[in-house]
């Protein structure tokens, strides 16, 4: 009975994952789907053969659903959901994109830069989709003027957006999912993996600019349209100053939530809902402001979690994932081999599956690596800690990988597609950025082994 019940959650998987890899299912419908159906399947078997699954399958039902669906994930993500879309209808995202051009004082390499470090810090403070749909229009209209091929500004914001959001707790989703798998910290996000972001970052936007060298040489005419783009005044481009103010606070107040020691018990999903729920009072919301509050929130991503943990879940409890670990320790034998494993098995993967559900699965492997007896990483929580930092750099650097690797890919990829030059494509994306991911790999290689060896050392 045991396998045949592995057997059907295999098969559900590799549809789900199928689906998302081909993309001929939305990805949130194809992993609610799969979850659903598991739950009905565990529920049938448990009734026709009473304690012929683990116990572990038998807690796999609606009575048990905090057991293998992470709430404190899903309720940090819907905090942030409600909060966001304040600052971003106050025409703040707005005011930080025409800051940028006002702040390059009409030199091309430098609103280059400029862009490039904004747009990795909004995404590691706010939300990348938001920040790389607000930035992508201000940039077209620059290169447009310009008459130049937008295409290395495109994919600059994809790359700063995804490696600014893997600084932070709440910067991507895979992020809060290892977070509250691993007990770790918004403060711990910024202390162990921040600094090897920036400098990623950096490196990164070191290689673009020598890249494209002559990309950014412009002739009189050029400097005199960009200059007149750097005279627009950024306030004009605020539209409610009261909802500025108040959703800015409320945000600030937010983010000083998260810095709180964990001594003083104070989750951050709390943190966010309360937030949440402090700007929903605060801004006197009524039914029509709520409506488009609905549509703003990201109900796909909250169903996705929902049926990949569901899945995930059954993985673990039919014991699926210890034969993986098992597997593992015997092929690669060296902690070292394991952590490499745990950082370039994402970094690889994560750019055709995503990285959400890449980190689901990855999530138990590492526990189980981590209570292995055999292995080192279960004798020092130091040690244990650099596999979790592993897995957040290579899922979320892994998203750069390709056009359907993260959610601000996606979205640049959609805005691309009317331009007449410049347009992402699958393959003239991955020429490019393939080079870079792979450069970003070695950087967070260097870092782990360093972490590693002064650890164990």
């Amino acid at each position: 009975m045991v396998v045949l019940y592995g057997s059907v959650v295999l098969a559900l998987m590799a549809v789900v994952y199928y689906f998302l890899i081909s993309g001929k299912m939305d990805k949130a419908a194809s992993a609610f789907a799969g979850g659903a159906i598991l739950l009905f399947l565990t529920a049938v078997l448990n009734k026709a053969f009473p304690g012929a699954l683990p116990e572990g399958v038998r807690a796999l039902n609606l009575d048990n659903l905090s057991e293998f669906v992470d709430f404190r994930t899903i309720g940090l993500l819907i905090g942030m959901m409600i909060i966001l879309p304040f600052i971003e209808e106050s025409g703040f995202f707005q005011f930080m994109a025409v800051a940028v051009v006002k702040m390059s004082r009409g030199d091309f390499k430098l609103l280059y830069i400029v862009t490039s470090l904004i747009v990795a810090l909004a995404s590691a403070l706010l939300n990348n989709v938001s920040t790389v749909m607000v930035f992508v229009p201000v940039v077209l209209a620059v290169t447009d003027a310009l008459e130049k091929n937008p295409f290395p500004f495109l994919i600059m914001i994809i790359l700063s957006a995804n490696l600014g959001g893997t600084a932070t707790l709440i910067g991507d989703p895979p992020n809060m999912i290892v977070g509250f798998a691993a007990g770790k910290s918004f403060n711990d996000f910024l202390i162990n993996v921040a600094p090897v972001v920036f400098i990623t970052l950096i490196t990164i936007l070191i290689l673009l600019l020598w890249k494209e060298s002559k990309y950014f040489k412009l002739n009189d005419e050029e400097q005199k349209i960009l200059k007149r783009f750097a005279n627009t005044d950024p306030f004009s481009q605020i539209r409610d100053k009261r909802m500025l103010r108040i959703s800015l606070t409320i945000f600030s107040l937010t983010l000083i939530g998260f810095m709180l020691p964990p001594s003083l018990g104070i989750d951050p999903a709390l943190v966010a809902l309360l937030s949440a729920a402090v700007t929903l009072f605060v801004m006197r919301v009524n039914t029509e402001v709520m409506e488009k509050l609905f549509h703003k929130i990201e109900w796909g991503t909250i169903f996705f979690f929902l049926g990949m943990f569901t899945l995930v879940y059954g993985l673990e409890a039919v014991g699926l994932m210890d034969a993986f670990v098992s597997f593992l320790v015997s092929s690669l034998h060296s902690p070292i081999l394991l952590l490499i494993f745990v950082l370039w098995f994402p970094l690889f993967l994560s750019g055709f599956v995503s990285a959400v559900p890449m980190v689901m699965i990855m999530v138990p492997v590492i526990n189980s690596i981590i209570g292995n007896p055999e292995l080192v990483f279960s004798k020092d929580p130091a040690l244990s800690d650099i596999l979790w930092w592993a897995l957040v750099l290579g899922a979320c650097y892994g998203g750069n990988g390709t056009i359907v690797g993260a959610a601000a890919n996606m979205v640049v990829t959609g805005m691309s597609q009317k331009l007449k030059r410049g347009k992402l494509t699958f393959s003239n994306y991955i020429k490019y950025a393939f080079p870079l991911l792979m450069i970003s790999g070695m950087i967070a290689t260097m870092y782990v082994m360093l972490r590693y060896y002064s650890t164990h050392i």
